[in-house]
C-alpha cells in the first residue's frame, strides 16, 4: 500500500477541497505534482464541460497546497 499525501486546492471551482492522492501516483518530484480533472455540476466550465480544471503546487512553496492555473480543453 502507498503512502497517501493529502492536498489542499486554492482559487477555481474546487477552491478550498482537500484530496488525498498516493504518492506512488504522484511521484517523487514534488515540483511535478498536479492534476487536471473534471469538474461537473454546477461549478463546470460555462462553456465546455469537458473542460479540466489544472491545479498545481507554486514553484518553491508548500507542495501540499496547489493552486488552480485555469482550464485546460
Amino acid at each position: 500500500m502507498s503512502e497517501t499525501v493529502r492536498v489542499t486546492l486554492y482559487g477555481g471551482p474546487l477552491d478550498g477541497e482537500v484530496q488525498e492522492h498516493t504518492l506512488a501516483d504522484l511521484g517523487p518530484d514534488t515540483a511535478a505534482w498536479g492534476t487536471m480533472m473534471i469538474v461537473d455540476g454546477p461549478r463546470t466550465h460555462p462553456r465546455d464541460p469537458a473542460a479540466r480544471a489544472v491545479y498545481e503546487p507554486e514553484p518553491g512553496e508548500d507542495p501540499h497546497v496547489w493552486v488552480w492555473r485555469g482550464w485546460s480543453p
